[in-house]
C-alpha cells in the first residue's frame, strides 16, 4: 500500500500531513502506529518547510508505504543539504528550554531505522523513517519502498551516516519528562499546534 501527497512548504503543511496519516493508518489498520508516525511525520515535515523556507513555489512530498507490519515514511524537500540534527546536552537529550532541534533526535529514538538521500531532477533530499507494528524477525530481509512519484536517487557516495539513537528506556523517559516541562511559552505553541489540528 502505498499513499502520495504533495504539500506546499507552509506551517499548514504539518496539521495537513498529521491529519493525513491518521487517517490514512486507520484506512490500513494500523491505528496502533497512528501516534508515533503522526509525531515523526510531523517532525520531517516542519524539517522540511524550514528547509525550503524562502523558495518562489516551494513544495515538499510525503509518501507513505505500509506492508501491514510497518511503514515507511518519506519527506522530500528542494534543499540538497544533509540533515543537522541539534545539539545534545551532556545527558545525551535535547535542550529543554531551546523550541528546536529535537525533531531528528525524536525520528532516531522512536523509530526503527531512518535515514536520507540526495535526489535528482528535481534536486534535493527524501529524509525517512520505518516504524513496525511488530518486532523483526531476524531473518527477513530488508526491502526498499518503491520509489514511484520521488525523485530519483543520488549516486550513493554523495551520502553521509545519520547519527544514531540509543535504545535506552531511560533516555526516552528524561526526553519525554522534559519535553513536558517545556517552558509556558513552549506550551502556547504546543497548544496552537493542537489546535491548527
Amino acid at each position: 500500500m502505498c499513499s502520495y501527497l504533495e504539500l506546499g512548504a507552509l506551517p499548514a503543511a504539518v496539521p495537513c500531513a498529521r491529519l493525513h496519516v491518521r487517517h490514512l493508518l486507520w484506512e490500513w489498520g494500523l491505528s496502533a502506529l497512528a501516534e508515533e508516525t503522526e509525531l515523526l511525520t510531523s517532525e520531517l515535515v516542519t524539517n522540511a518547510v524550514t528547509a525550503t523556507a524562502g523558495q518562489q513555489q516551494a513544495a515538499i512530498r510525503l509518501r507513505l508505504s505500509s506492508d501491514h507490519a510497518r511503514v515507511l515514511v518519506e519527506v522530500w524537500d528542494a534543499d540538497p543539504q544533509p540533515p543537522a540534527p541539534g545539539a545534545l546536552g551532556e545527558d545525551g537529550t535535547p535542550d529543554p528550554q531551546e523550541e528546536g532541534g529535537r525533531g531528528l533526535f525524536l525520528v532516531a529514538a522512536l523509530s526503527t531505522r531512518w535515514d536520507w538521500y540526495l535526489t535528482q531532477e528535481p534536486s534535493g533530499k527524501v529524509i525517512w523513517c520505518e516504524l513496525r507494528a511488530e518486532p523483526p524477525e531476524p531473518s527477513e530481509s530488508v526491502q526498499s519502498a518503491p520509489q514511484a512519484l520521488l525523485p530519483r536517487r543520488a549516486p550513493r557516495e554523495q551520502q553521509k551516516q545519520p547519527i544514531e539513537a540509543m535504545n535506552d528506556p531511560d533516555l526516552l523517559r528524561r526526553v519525554r519528562n522534559r519535553l513536558r516541562d517545556l517552558s509556558p511559552a513552549g506550551m502556547r505553541q504546543v497548544r496552537r499546534c493542537d489546535r491548527a489540528r
